[in-house]
């Protein structure tokens, strides 16, 4: 067995413009993303340094700017964070992301609606 960090953003708030519905572009949203990425142990973890890690910081930096990108399906959506994630970076193993819609526009629905995709 590979010795492996799981590195996670959990909760991650944004307001966008995902949706089907003309309003959901217009107006907009609140959304969470909760997102792990397995990444291997390496050199610059066992010795404290940066260097040979993926810096959770770059992370955030990496989902703030997919989320500006509209989609209109949260699936879509999930599929764009982990290609974007395993391309910015390639020790990235694999994952899990969920993207929430905080308060969906379903007349007489109370809650969230999620979507998850394991890559």
């Amino acid at each position: 067995m590979n010795d492996a960090f799981v590195i996670a953003l959990r909760g991650v708030r944004f307001y966008a413009r995902h949706g089907v519905m003309a309003q959901e572009k217009t107006v907009g949203n609140e959304f969470t993303v909760d997102l792990s990425v397995r990444v291997p142990v390496s050199d610059g973890a066992r010795h404290d340094e940066l260097e040979g890690t993926v810096s959770y910081a770059d992370v955030y930096d990496m989902l703030s700017e997919v989320m500006k990108v509209p989609s209109a399906t949260l699936e879509h959506l999930c599929l764009r964070i982990a290609s974007v994630m395993k391309t910015c970076f390639p020790d990235v193993t694999g994952g899990e992301v969920t993207v929430t819609k905080v308060a969906p526009p379903i007349p007489g629905f109370s809650g969230s609606a999620s979507v998850s995709y394991t890559f």
